[in-house]
C-alpha cells in the first residue's frame, strides 16, 4: 500500500504513466483545448492513457494505493464510488492535480508517484465525506488497482464524480 498527500488548487486528480502524456509540451495549457469540456475528459477516460476523476472541491487530499480489489463492504460504506482503467507504461505512474494541465510541466515530483507493473488496470476509486463535513478537509481516497488482462470496459459519458453530483 502506497499513500500520496497532495493539495489540490483544482476540482481533481489526474493519473497516468509519462509516455502517456510524452505529447504535451513542457508549458503548454493542455486543459482548455484537450481537457475543458465533459465530453474531452470522457474521451480521455474511455481511453485508459490520461484519466482522472473530480474531487468536487480543491483541498488536501491523501491518495491511498490498494494492491487488491475492494470487498463488497467496502463498496458499500463508501460515499463516492467510481471505476476507471489505466494502462500502465514503465512501470510508473503519477498523481497529480487536475489543474497542472493548464501550465504543463512533464517532471512529476517522485512523491506523487506509484511503482506498479506494467499492463491494464481497473481502477476502483472509493472516498467519503470527511468527519468535518467539508470535501477536501484532508479527505482520504481510496484507489484499488486490479491488474485485468485488457483494458476493462467503461461506460463514461462525461466526467467521473467522486463527489456529489450537485
Amino acid at each position: 500500500m502506497r499513500e500520496i498527500a497532495l493539495d489540490i488548487a483544482g476540482l481533481g486528480l489526474i493519473l497516468y504513466s509519462p509516455p502517456a502524456v510524452a505529447h504535451i509540451a513542457d508549458g503548454s495549457d493542455y486543459f482548455r483545448p484537450h481537457f475543458g469540456k465533459a465530453e474531452d475528459v470522457a474521451r480521455h477516460v474511455m481511453a485508459g492513457q490520461l484519466t482522472g476523476f473530480c474531487t468536487g472541491s480543491p483541498g488536501s487530499y491523501r491518495v491511498r494505493f490498494h494492491h487488491s480489489p475492494p470487498t463488497e463492504q467496502t463498496v458499500a460504506v463508501a460515499d463516492f464510488k467510481l471505476q476507471l482503467a489505466l494502462q500502465v507504461h514503465d512501470n510508473l505512474v503519477c498523481v497529480r492535480d487536475l489543474y497542472d494541465l493548464m501550465d504543463w510541466e512533464a517532471a512529476c515530483p517522485a512523491e506523487q508517484q506509484v511503482q506498479l507493473a506494467n499492463g491494464w488496470y481497473r481502477l476502483t476509486v472509493l472516498s467519503s465525506c470527511p468527519a468535518r463535513g467539508t470535501l477536501g478537509d484532508n479527505q482520504l481516497i481510496h484507489i484499488h488497482l486490479e491488474p485485468v488482462a485488457q483494458k476493462p470496459e467503461l461506460h463514461c459519458n462525461g466526467i467521473p464524480l467522486l463527489c456529489d453530483a450537485d
